[in-house]
């Protein structure tokens, strides 16, 4: 049976241009959030939780700032053959944190809209979709685009086989233990939110993450920069290493799940 991966060609190169600027973008609006606290009163009872947005969208910026200019490092690797591989290596690994960064914003948003005295109360009904967006909407269309991403990295496997055998169902194996990995973060996330009530509070759980994000960027960028063009093309496009960072971003998924529920 012929791969049905052969037809999915995908322009990384011009994707990561448009993310770049999307990066941007919303780096220029977590930058305009981290100001919202000068005309607010210091003296109510809610500023813990405007102190927490502050922590929040402050690593939010840095961490899409440094996302615009990956993506625009990546939007530059064109061609086929071995520039593919990289290519598909690292739209993987910035899209891992880029799903974060943007459920950051989100983060950020619902503790503004509690830390504004009377009108707080206006906003609740916004904060409750907002809640919901951040532990569960949001995680999962974040999973289902890491398990786009990682089809590229096996549809540039794909293309340097000599066989036209593609495993079941005209799909690599591999296909189908990314789906499995991607399948098994969405029902936990989906049961994080069903057990959401038996999760203890805690106002730090939020900003934690907000600063792993962020150090996750940078590691990241590390990474790509100077550990990459070190290492053999076959092992940073090998499928253990897809699997695993795709294992690793439906973990950190499922923690932001709980760590906006945890802030409820």
């Amino acid at each position: 049976m012929d791969c049905r991966l052969e037809a999915a060609a995908f322009d990384i190169a011009s994707s990561a241009g448009w993310y770049s600027a999307i990066a941007g973008l919303l780096a220029g609006f977590a930058l305009l959030a981290i100001l919202l606290p000068l005309d607010h009163e210091a003296d109510t009872s809610e500023d813990p939780h405007l102190a927490d947005s502050v922590v929040i969208f402050t690593c939010a910026f840095f961490t899409l700032l440094i996302l615009a200019f990956n993506y625009g490092v990546l939007s530059g690797r064109t061609g086929a053959g071995p520039a593919a591989g990289v290519a598909a290596h690292e739209q993987l690994l910035n899209g891992a944190v880029f799903g974060l960064a943007t459920l950051l914003l989100l983060f950020g948003l619902r503790a503004v809209l509690r830390s504004y005295g009377t009108n707080a109360t206006v906003f609740e009904s916004a904060r409750t979709v907002i809640l919901v967006a951040t532990a569960t909407l949001g995680p999962l269309v974040s999973l289902a685009l890491q398990f786009s991403n990682a089809l590229d990295l096996e549809h540039y496997r794909v293309g340097l086989e000599t066989s036209t055998g593609c495993g079941t169902d005209g799909l690599p194996s591999g296909v189908w233990i990314n789906l499995a990995i991607t399948a098994v973060a969405a029902v936990a996330v989906l049961v994080v939110a069903l057990v959401r009530k038996r999760l203890p509070h805690s106002l730090t759980a939020v900003t934690t993450v907000a600063k792993v994000t962020l150090g996750l960027a940078v590691v990241v960028t590390v990474w790509t920069a100077v550990v990459v063009p070190l290492l053999p093309l076959d092992v940073i496009t090998s499928s253990v290493f897809e699997h695993l960072t795709l294992a690793a971003t439906g973990v950190a998924t499922v923690i932001v799940a709980v760590a906006a529920w945890t802030a409820r």
